[in-house]
């Protein structure tokens, strides 16, 4: 009787043994996982902060942008009414200047001798022109 109690005992025992070495290896496992996850869970939170950042960011870039743009409407505005305004001066100054087409024509090439016959113009007055309004090739 004794013999198939020993082995029992002994097969009870090696049973205890083998749950205990599953247990540890469970308990190992378990906490490898909760590394692992506490591990992947900053990752998570430090993916989420950056995230956040970035949407800030764009937000603050995307209203100065709205801002730039708001100025550049204004700017292209003000610009069209100064070249408006240059464009009255300019056409108030040449149809007011006694000279303005004599200038147009030494802009475009005249010399003094096609200036003081087309325009009744001295030599004085012609050669004067040029200097003034002439391109810078010329003597």
């Amino acid at each position: 009787m004794n013999n198939p109690l020993v082995a029992a005992l002994i097969i009870e025992g090696i049973i205890i043994v083998v749950m205990f070495a599953v247990l540890f290896w469970l308990v190992r496992v378990l906490l490898k996982l909760k590394h692992d996850y506490q591990v992947l869970n900053d990752i998570v939170h430090s993916n989420t902060n950056d995230i956040a950042g970035l949407c800030s960011a764009a937000l603050t870039i995307d209203s100065r942008i709205a801002a730039v743009d708001s100025r550049i409407a204004v700017t292209d505005g003000q610009i069209d009414d100064l070249a408006a305004k240059i464009a009255d001066v300019e056409q108030n100054d040449q149809s007011s200047h006694p000279y303005s087409g004599d200038i147009r024509k030494v802009r475009s090439g005249a010399s003094v001798n096609e200036l003081m016959q087309n325009s009744g113009l001295s030599h004085d007055e012609a050669a004067l022109l040029i200097r003034l309004h002439g391109s810078k090739t010329q003597p």
